[in-house]
């Protein structure tokens, strides 16, 4: 069987079909100013793309205010088309620097900036010069603070980098507090960073449109130092335990791995996402062989150790776009993002291949793990194929697998290639 090299995280989808190198045979590696040429290129790219978003996102937001129906498209379009570009060359980065030929010919990344470890970033937006100073000196002693006096810096600031907290003057020059509010609400980014208002004077009317556009309170100025930290304690405290339960909601307990429903809210993202760009999307089934009969003999205890495995197997192999989930029982899914069905099926042969090397020891016996995969890659041509669509297509090629006698990888008819081998 063909020797596949696992491929690098955030590597692209053609890495699942490109072999390892011959140990016995010397490698000749490329010439270091290509490659270095490469790496400098990527970086330009990720900088350019990442300081294009944040300029579209403010300059829609400053030009249009609440961001008007065909103004928000445009500019929406083209701030998502400025991070697929980022990423696509994030990932082009981080394969160039941990691909084993070029590691010697690289030059290591600029270290980053040393930042205080366990310590909230605040985002002060206020427009009093000697206001925010002070406000930002009071608060730096604990927290990372970032303060600007200009609605549509911040913006652009919280479109770059969402902070954990926002304290937001209402009135500011240009972009007021309630319309930067509404820019963050407006992407999905930024769209639960929580902000606390600050205002001299404010109305009934006003407080009520702040709390609607999901303002975490609103505080009179001038406010005590003491109440301001309270406030902002109990916001991050209240935000942390909303994150872990989120989290624990989307994850399976047993293997780590993402959940059925995780799974099915990204599913969708990513089939409007491959539509819009026209890139390819396969969904993998994958379903444990030959369970029953460790749980008969050996008990529920090591077929769980069984699943956890596999699951363990499945994570070395995913990158950092990909998506692995449980999908029940002894079953599981993998979504590969820009991965066409041949790739997708040279996977999941390498993935059969680790779990044939992998020994799992229960008491003293050596427990076999054996999967069958069947693949499906999202069908060509706008709206044609929905979300259960893809999902029964991949699952048909499962159990076309388990029929032909397990331990493959079968690709559904409709999709452009063949079975592997067994």
């Amino acid at each position: 069987m063909t020797d596949f090299r696992r491929r690098d995280p955030g590597a692209t989808g053609e890495d699942h079909l490109r072999p390892a190198p011959d140990p016995a045979r010397p490698q000749a590696p490329p010439p270091a100013p290509t490659a270095s040429g490469l790496e400098a290129h990527a970086a330009n790219v990720v900088r350019a793309a990442r300081a294009l978003h944040v300029r579209v996102r403010a300059l829609a937001a400053g030009r249009h205010g609440l961001l008007a129906a065909e103004p928000q498209g445009a500019a929406l379009a083209a701030a998502h088309d400025a991070v697929a570009v980022a990423s696509a060359a994030e990932g082009l980065l981080a394969a160039l620097q941990s691909d084993g030929l070029h590691a010697a010919h690289l030059p290591s990344p600029p270290e980053p900036a040393a930042e205080p470890t366990g310590r909230a970033r605040l985002l002060v937006c206020e427009d009093d010069p000697d206001h925010r100073e002070a406000l930002a000196e009071a608060l730096e002693c604990d927290y990372q603070v970032t303060a600007l006096g200009c609605g549509t810096e911040t913006l652009g600031a919280a479109f770059a980098a969402p902070p954990d907290l926002l304290l937001l003057d209402l009135r500011l020059p240009g972009l007021d507090g309630l319309s930067v509010l509404e820019g963050l609400r407006a992407d999905a980014g930024t769209a639960e960073v929580p902000v606390v208002l600050l205002s001299g004077h404010v109305d009934d009317a006003t407080r009520v449109r702040a709390l609607e556009l999901g303002a975490v309170d609103v505080l009179r100025k001038p406010v005590s130092l003491r109440e301001l930290r309270a406030r902002i304690e109990s916001t991050l405290r209240l935000v942390r335990s909303r994150t872990q339960l989120r989290a624990l909601a989307q994850t399976d307990v047993l293997t780590g791995l993402a959940n059925r429903r995780a799974f099915r809210a990204r599913l969708d993202d990513e089939i409007r996402r491959a539509r819009r760009y026209a890139t390819p999307l396969t969904c993998v089934m994958a379903d444990m062989d030959h369970l029953k009969p460790v749980n008969d003999e050996l008990g529920h205890a090591a077929g769980d150790r069984a699943i956890a495995t596999v699951a363990d197997v499945l994570r070395t192999e995913l990158r950092v776009t990909d998506l692995g989930a449980r999908y029940g029982g002894d079953e599981f899914v993998l979504l590969l993002p820009h991965t066409t069905a041949a790739e997708g099926l040279v996977l999941a042969e390498r993935i059969c291949v680790r779990l044939l090397q992998t020994v799992l020891d229960v008491e003293g016996r050596r427990v076999p793990l054996h999967a069958s995969f069947g693949v499906a890659e999202l069908a060509a041509g706008p709206a044609s194929e929905g979300p259960d669509d893809l999902v029964r297509r991949a699952d048909e090629a499962l159990y076309a697998a388990k029929r032909a006698g397990r331990g493959q990888a079968v690709a559904h008819a409709g999709a452009r290639s063949l079975a592997l081998p067994a």
